[in-house]
């Protein structure tokens, strides 16, 4: 039946140009958006979590590495979602006991340790009640310092970021680690070979805290060049976060004897923290502040006068200006009353030698 508004030749019509349209449609590149997945339920997450568990007390490698790429694709999927309900079914703990049983065999489970790290990475940084303390053991800081020195970039880079927050446990992963063969060299290393902006990071607040742990540890990454190494960080490194941990670094290196003589021997130390005052961060500012403090009172009036020329006198009244906590406020007066000492002796001792000036000088 033909409706009396609509011709049998108007059908055809419609229909033809619906089947061309269709067929434009399957030509084109458009694809199809898959419909997400179902997030990980807390039954499944406790059931691979057990079976990671048990695999691993079994030393089954091959069926820990099939176990641990699920939890990277789970990961992968479904935002946080599946992160968190895994981590709230203990797969931190499980992964680091694997890390551990392994650390300690052949050579053969290194491509399964290094999928643990990477899997690892995923849940830092990490509150200290999730089982990562497993990473401190002797084993897993042997292998740990091992992967500092490796080859692979990406795992040397995770590496840095577990040895940073096993070091925030407790001071005894600290002195454990320093004392292991090549691990304050890997760390140096990091820095050096620029593996990535975030293990360089990783790697210097790692640095930080074993510096500001022991003197002993400090002179230690002294001896392997870490003055001069963190003022190239700072003169090449156009990241704030980086010259900020930098900065950070050289604060508290400059409480040890033989990193300050490194400092003062620097011809570039004095000018690039007056520089820096005022322009990465508040954070960086204090540091600067703090850095020429420590220098003045141990070195004398001689970084006065190296700060006076490069223009500290101008930059900390700035400091006061603007504001700063209070202990920067502190040092930043006491450093101002004694720049201001210094630049008055300066203009005296010219203005005494003006009726001298025509008097010719032997050179």
């Amino acid at each position: 039946m033909v409706l009396p508004w609509r011709s049998r030749g108007e059908k055809k019509r419609n229909q033809l140009t619906i089947s061309v349209a269709e067929t434009q449609l399957r030509s084109s590149k458009i694809e199809r958006v898959q419909s997400p997945r179902m997030p990980l339920t807390p039954r499944a997450a406790a059931e691979i979590v057990r079976r990671l568990e048990n695999s691993t007390a079994r030393g089954e490698h091959v069926e820990c590495s099939q176990i641990v790429s699920r939890i990277k694709n789970l990961g992968r999927e479904s935002g946080d979602r599946n992160k968190k309900c895994l981590l709230q079914n203990g797969v931190v703990s499980a992964l680091t006991s694997c890390f551990q049983r392994f650390s300690s065999t052949r050579e053969e489970n290194t491509r399964l340790l290094e999928e643990v790290l990477s899997a690892l990475t995923y849940w830092l940084p990490l509150s200290r009640t999730e089982g990562f303390s497993k990473m401190g053991s002797t084993a897993s800081l042997n292998r740990l310092a091992r992967f500092l020195n490796g080859s692979d970039s990406k795992a040397r880079q995770n590496a840095a970021f577990c040895v940073r927050e096993v070091l925030a446990i407790d001071k005894k992963y600290v002195y454990a680690l320093t004392d292991m063969e090549g691990a304050c060299e890997g760390l140096i290393k990091i820095i050096k070979d620029s593996v990535s902006t975030s293990s360089t990071k990783g790697s210097l607040m790692t640095i930080y805290r074993a510096v500001s742990c022991d003197n002993k540890i400090a002179t230690k990454f002294v001896k392997l060049g870490l003055v001069a190494l963190v003022t190239e960080m700072i003169v090449n490194n156009a990241e704030k976060s980086v010259c900020e941990r930098c900065l950070v670094v050289l604060n508290v290196t400059c409480d040890n004897e033989q990193a300050r003589e490194d400092i003062i021997t620097n011809a570039l130390i004095v000018p690039l923290v007056v520089k820096k005052l005022l322009r990465v961060s508040e954070l960086a500012t204090q540091c600067s502040v703090s850095i020429l403090w420590k220098l003045w009172r141990k070195n004398g009036e001689d970084v006065l006068l190296e700060a006076l020329q490069v223009g500290a006198f101008e930059k900390l009244l700035v400091v006061l200006q603007v504001g700063c906590e209070e202990k920067t406020k502190q040092r930043a007066s006491e450093l101002l009353r004694n720049l201001n000492r210094c630049r008055n002796e300066k203009t005296n001792c010219v203005d005494s030698s003006m009726h001298l000036k025509n008097v010719k000088k032997s050179f």
